[in-house]
């Protein structure tokens, strides 16, 4: 049968729908003679049109059920691989159970190819007797499981516990939802589970879900900001290049497709002799989407498909206590209604204009396509087209027919980000999934007085807008609990590092008590370790950057001096600050129209930045003659 039927009205897509879960259909189910529809797409006029049905062997699901980083592929749920006529209709029951059950396309397909792994393996056995499921085949399918490898980073390494759990875990899908197929015989293991026999329990457990990924280090980051915003800053000079190309006619001296090229090639070196040939453009431009997708992914803390949901003009602006802050939307798969917002510098809402004019060429194709689509009655096609119309990163896929769709996060990840990894020379392994985890690490030092390298971009990052995913319902909640796990982690560093006796601090009366505390002895006997005691002390004392050191205080202090306030605390974080203090009262030392009392004011300034650099470990008199052989070599004798 066709996996594409002709249209039906809504009362004929009732009748032929699948039915629903009850003792009748898993009858049917379990003789193979269960049909219906299972997936299907609505056209104009109330009318739907079948993409898939029970008895076929490959369930094809609209691109609505995905998310925007599918490829077409993966919106498939294919059964050819099962041979077995059993296997297959309780692999289709499982489907079709977790599909009615509301479960996403992702989580189907993934238990799909466990299931087909474990099927393999039953197929492939020489055990007597192995075909059904009990608990001595499942003992036998662990053992099978804990043995199997993977290559990483050139090793052979077990495969991990996750992964583990993840297969065996098909034994318990099996006995819960065909428990009445004849294969069935008895649950895996009665008195156990699938993580526990896998190993995914305990410390190991708890490893794992302490995050795995990895931050985007500043020697990459730096680079990689510096070289893709040379591009955004290229992006009129390329897209009006790009529009010149696309207006050219070349002569009629011929029909021939090589020969129109070269005299394109001509005209764009005529134009910009810096260009050999169109490669080397395209290439160019090609650098310019990846670097906006690069900013988008930083600067908001989205998943990869919720970028590629992004269309034209979606986003909005709001002034809130004399600051301009701007919303992007964009469809979520994380979310249940779909639409969400997420808060953003300008600079995300400049990269998503320059991809609407980047996309606009694309974009009038796949008009024409869907005029096309709709005058051949192609209800698929339009329904696909409707979906990516409008949105800012459209491509052309060489390998289907030169049509339109949107990027994959296949290609993003797997190639467009790591090249631009070696366009700076540098071997990290980039990949989308880091740049929330990096994002949040951001806002997490922002908040804690730390801009790091990029605080011209991140200048909203703060404790305002952390309160605003709080309290506002559209934004991504899940973000804004990674923004709060960062903000914590990073605390309980800059804690720690406070008590450890290594760590030269100054200030005021808390400066004094905590290292009174890190080095008694018999306190650290008290509580069993230095860990505990620090656990202990630093859970009680709140934390909040001055810019030049720590305040301790629990409500807001205004003083600015943490190097003589009470509450104050300076560490070895702050000592590039107080080193740009002590040069720029070194400079002013230096001038003869500030008068006496400026002079004083001077020498108190110099003596208060010497004292906290002194206590911080620093040879300060060193650090001067450092400074002035320095400023003398730049023409400036301080």
């Amino acid at each position: 049968m066709s996996s594409v039927e002709l249209m039906l009205t809504q009362a004929e897509l009732m009748t032929q729908q699948c039915p629903s879960l009850n003792d009748s259909t898993l009858e049917q189910a379990i003789a193979g003679t269960l049909v219906g529809i299972v997936t299907y797409i609505k056209i104009d006029k109330g009318c739907y049109q079948t993409l898939s049905r029970f008895e076929d062997d490959v369930w094809v699901f609209p691109a609505s059920k995905g998310t925007k980083s599918n490829i077409k592929s993966e919106l498939n749920l294919s059964f050819i691989a099962i041979s077995d006529p059993q296997m297959k209709r309780m692999a289709k029951w499982i489907m079709w159970s977790k599909l009615k059950k509301g479960l996403a396309l992702g989580t189907l397909r993934r238990t799909l190819n466990s299931l087909k792994l474990y099927f393999s393996w039953i197929n492939s056995s020489d055990n007597s007797g192995i075909q059904s499921l009990t608990t001595f085949t499942a003992k036998a399918y662990v053992k099978y499981v804990n043995a199997l490898t993977t290559v990483k980073n050139s090793k052979i390494k077990p495969i991990s516990e996750i992964q583990k759990a993840h297969r065996l875990k098909t034994l318990e899908e099996l006995y819960h939802h065909c428990k009445a197929f004849d294969f069935v015989k008895e649950h895996p293991w009665p008195e156990s589970s699938s993580n526990e026999q896998a190993g995914y329990i305990g410390e190991v457990l708890q490893e794992r879900r302490r995050s795995k990924t990895s931050i985007i280090p500043n020697e990459v980051l730096v680079p990689l900001c510096q070289f893709t915003k040379s591009y955004l800053d290229r992006a009129d000079e390329l897209l009006a290049l790009r529009d010149k190309l696309d207006a050219f006619i070349p002569t009629a001296e011929s029909n021939n497709a090589n020969w129109q090229l070269t005299q394109k090639r001509k005209y764009l070196h005529s134009i910009i002799p810096q260009y050999q040939g169109l490669h080397d453009f395209n290439k160019d431009l090609w650098l310019l989407r990846d670097s906006c997708i690069f900013w988008l992914l930083l600067t908001t803390g989205m998943r990869i498909h919720e970028v590629l949901g992004i269309k034209r003009g979606a986003y909005r602006s709001e002034a809130k206590n004399d600051m301009t802050y701007y919303y992007i939307e964009t469809v979520s798969s994380k979310t249940k209604t779909g639409l969400a917002e997420w808060i953003a510098p300008e600079i995300a809402t400049q990269v998503i204009d320059i991809l609407d004019r980047y996309s606009f060429p694309l974009q009038g194709r796949l008009e024409s396509d869907l005029f096309k689509a709709k005058a051949n009655n192609n209800y698929v096609e339009v329904h696909r087209l409707e979906g990516i119309s409008n949105h800012v990163l459209l491509t052309i896929e060489p390998g289907n027919q030169n049509s339109i769709n949107l990027l994959s996060c296949h290609s993003i990840s797997g190639d467009r980000l790591p090249n631009l990894c070696n366009q700076i020379d540098s071997n990290w392994n980039l990949s989308a999934h880091q740049f929330r985890r990096t994002f949040a690490n951001y806002v997490a030092h922002s908040e804690l007085g730390d801009l790091r390298a990029l605080k011209d971009h991140f200048k909203h990052w703060s404790i305002t807008m952390t309160a605003l995913y709080a309290f506002n319902e559209s934004l991504d909640a899940e973000l804004f609990e990674e923004l709060l796990r960062e903000k914590y982690l990073e605390e309980e560093q800059i804690k720690q590092d406070l008590f450890d006796l290594d760590m030269p601090i100054t200030g005021g009366k808390i400066a004094t008590r905590i290292k009174q505390v890190r080095e008694d002895d018999e306190l650290i006997k008290t509580f069993g370790s230095r860990e505990e005691m620090v656990k202990a002390y630093s859970s009680s004392i709140p934390i909040r950057s001055t810019g030049i050191g720590w305040c301790t205080n629990d409500d807001e202090c205004k003083c600015g001096k943490p190097d003589s306030c009470d509450s104050g605390i300076v560490d070895k974080r702050h000592l590039p600050y107080w080193e740009g203090m002590l040069i720029q009262q070194m400079k002013l030392l230096h001038l003869d129209d500030i008068g006496e009392a400026g002079k004083s004011a001077v020498e108190k300034g110099m003596e208060r930045c010497e004292k906290v650099l002194s206590a911080l470990g620093v040879d300060v008199e060193a650090m001067k003659l450092e400074i002035n052989q320095r400023d003398r070599i730049g023409g400036m004798n301080v």
